[in-house]
């Protein structure tokens, strides 16, 4: 995700050093992915690797500030405890991404390992689809960057970003967000079974194509990814509007054969995340069921002289597609492996790291500034430091993120998290 700017608009510890620093000054969250210092937005080319999970990110490695932008890198074994390894890779200087490595996917199914990011070069932040090629068991060595796809001449294009590559009846595509000239977002459709060389094929989807009411406002649909399960399937979309990020949505139809290409039958669009927090979620095909899904706990950057480190990612979720709907909720390898302590009556103010779960008589958590959020029997929150999110039983979930403590209220267990 480029920053909302006009023409739209580093280094890391080495691969055995544990992503979580000893608690200090300035530190917040403690078993969330972070790195160690600088900045993080986006997760990028999530893939289950060699047996780990390796998450990528946007990152600025120098400061905590949306600025210079690279590729950090995790992994985990068990989805809990996360290893941050050197950078992937950063802007060239003079090349296709001089301005900043935005998001991007890891692209299945080649012979070699090899992701796909928006590039943006030049005082006019020119925006190409760039490629990279990887080696090495854990992901730690990158190619150059290539040119693979530029943004169209045609269809009153003004903003292309975020890359999705897919498959359908045996072809790869790829979804592109964009914004148009006349102030609508839309997503592209590119083909692209030569992955060093796209070919545009026009605007997939765009605003009027959504039944009413549809998402939110937007100029610019970003980080698109779909979730396809037969011939179900959901769009997840994050909506910018103006230089405001916004909610997620969910668009969930039928994926249909269009002569060749896929097209979505939009039925239903529906909120991902209830909190203010939650952007620009990636998914990914693990093996597991459904889709292994991250997304960025927003965070402004920090003034000199603040903590040296700024956003983290959610907590591991479980993206599932079926007739009945979109379903998101915890994955349940962090409830399984989250190291807990001993559980006591929940009453009062949270403390910086703990689960929360909800009995039949249900309770409530209060906030000073968010307000008060009605907690059901069965539902999960999880806080870490300043961040907190809630897991309602069938029910959306919610993520926020504030300094001051919830207060919890009711009938509730809590069962502090131990350092993983």
């Amino acid at each position: 995700m480029p920053p909302a700017t006009p023409g739209h608009a580093v280094h890391s510890t080495p691969g055995s050093t544990p992503l979580v620093p000893e608690a200090g000054p300035g530190a917040t969250t403690t078993f969330h992915l972070r790195p160690a210092q600088g900045w993080l937005n986006d997760p990028n080319g999530m893939v289950r690797h060699e047996g780990r999970w390796h998450a990528f990110f946007q990152h600025n490695p120098d400061a905590p500030r949306h600025d210079a932008i690279a590729w950090g890198h995790c992994s985990s074994a068990d989805l809990v405890t996360w290893r941050e390894h050197p950078v992937a890779f950063t802007p060239t200087p003079g090349g296709p991404d001089g301005s900043g490595c935005w998001s991007g996917v890891f692209v299945p199914g080649l012979s070699r390992p090899a992701v796909v990011y928006s590039g943006l070069a030049g005082p006019g932040l020119t925006s190409t689809v760039c490629l990279r090629w990887g080696s090495g068991a854990d992901l730690d060595e990158w190619s150059a960057p290539v040119v693979v796809a530029r943004q169209p001449e045609a269809d009153g294009v003004a903003v292309m970003r975020d890359p999705f590559v897919l498959t359908h009846e045996g072809h790869r595509f790829a979804l592109v967000g964009a914004g148009l000239d006349d102030g609508t977002p839309a997503v592209l459709l590119y083909s692209c079974d030569d992955i060093e060389a796209w070919d545009y094929l026009g605007v997939w989807l765009r605003g009027a194509d959504l039944p009413s009411p549809g998402a939110g406002p937007a100029d610019v649909w970003e980080c698109p990814q779909l979730a396809v399960e037969g011939e179900r399937a959901a769009l997840l979309l994050s909506l910018h509007d103006d230089g405001v990020l916004g909610d997620v949505v969910a668009c969930a139809g039928r994926l249909v054969d269009d002569g060749g290409r896929p097209r979505l039958e939009v039925e239903d669009v529906g909120v991902l995340d209830r909190g203010d927090a939650f952007y620009a979620p990636q998914i990914a095909d693990d093996g597991g069921e459904g889709w292994w899904l991250m997304g960025w706990v927003r965070e402004d950057g920090q003034q000199p002289g603040g903590k040296d480190q700024a956003g983290c990612l959610t907590l591991p979720r479980r993206l599932t597609v079926d007739p009945s709907g979109v379903r998101l909720e915890l994955d349940p390898a962090v409830g399984e492996t989250l190291p807990l302590g001993p559980a006591r009556a929940a009453e009062g103010e949270l403390p910086p790291a703990a689960v929360v779960e909800v009995g039949p008589a249900g309770a409530e958590l209060v906030h000073p500034a968010i307000g008060t959020r009605a907690l059901p029997e069965g539902t999960r929150a999880v806080v870490d430091g300043d961040v907190l999110e809630v897991y309602p039983p069938d029910a959306v979930p919610a993520t926020f993120r504030h300094p001051v403590a919830w207060q919890v209220r009711g009938d509730a267990e809590l069962r502090p998290v131990l350092r993983p």
